[in-house]
């Protein structure tokens, strides 16, 4: 019985924090630009003013159908070749991204692996309207990371790239205290001495 208990709480120890609700783990995550020249260029559209990269990660997504050079990070040119990279805040198991971005274009969306190389999350497409608009994806696995990275993808559009908003739905990967390691230890060593006394009693027994 006092086995059973002590399992129990150990167990209730582990699970602490670990069932959190989905959240935007991509909120306010610091946003770098790849060093390219395709930034701000909006090719020959008017009342574009590249907005501030960190933008992207802010949390608002601006009313569809805004013009895709408003309030949006965009840039003109050859797929794969300009890059938005963001970081986020902390390591985070992602199952969904949302991108807000401009509508005709397709959008590589890449994930920072446990070994530092970019590997793909998804394609996300936006519903194709006019201006900007969103779009999802629900990933098959749940991937863990530390960033992504969004690019231009072939299928569509016409090679004028812009995002607004990106968002990656999941939960943070939670590094426990050393104080949590010690309870830990200290519990198993319990469960260890509860163990060896009640074999000795059994032995005794005998």
């Amino acid at each position: 019985m006092v086995m059973k208990k002590l399992a129990l709480a150990l167990a209730f120890t582990g699970l602490a924090g670990g069932a959190l609700a989905d959240t935007n783990v991509a909120l306010n995550g610091a946003v770098t630009l790849s060093a390219t020249a395709g930034w701000g260029d909006s090719a020959g559209w008017g009342g574009g003013v590249l907005a501030a990269p960190a933008t992207v990660t802010d949390g608002v997504f601006l009313a569809v159908g805004t013009q895709w050079n408003t309030g949006s990070v965009f840039w003109s040119g050859a797929v794969g070749v300009d890059a938005i990279t963001v970081t986020l805040n902390q390591k985070s198991l992602v199952s969904q991204l949302l991108i807000q971005a401009d509508n005709d274009n397709n959008y590589l969306v890449e994930y920072l692996d446990s070994s530092n190389l970019w590997q793909t999350a998804a394609t996300l497409s936006p519903h194709r309207s006019w201006g900007l608009d969103n779009g999802s994806a629900t990933l098959g696995s749940p991937v863990l990371t530390t960033a992504f990275r969004i690019s231009g993808a072939a299928g569509a559009g016409d090679a004028q790239f812009s995002v607004s908003e990106f968002q990656a739905i999941g939960n943070v990967v939670a590094v426990p205290e050393p104080a949590t390691y010690g309870m830990l230890g200290a519990g198993l060593g319990l469960l260890a001495l509860v163990a060896r006394r009640q074999s000795r009693k059994g032995n005794a027994g005998c």
